[in-house]
């Protein structure tokens, strides 16, 4: 695993669980704490590095991780 002390600055530190796992597929209260972090992209690049499969992390579901990693995918083909 990568160095993860950016997790330490994350807005979602101590935030329910749930909120970034939720058993319905709403992601707006995480997107919506998401949107303020300091440390948002270091989450979306570790999520798509260690192939996060579930939970809100940077701010995108994902699905939205699946399809960010074709577009590049295919952009670099």
């Amino acid at each position: 695993m990568r160095d993860a002390r950016w997790m330490a600055d994350g807005a979602c530190r101590g935030a329910r669980v749930d909120v970034f796992y939720p058993i319905e597929p709403s992601f707006e209260d995480a997107r919506r704490i998401c949107s303020r972090c300091v440390v948002r992209e270091e989450c979306l690049d570790h999520a798509i590095a260690e192939r996060e499969r579930y939970g809100v992390w940077g701010g995108l579901s994902p699905q939205e991780r699946r399809k960010l990693i074709v577009e590049n995918l295919r952009r670099n083909a």
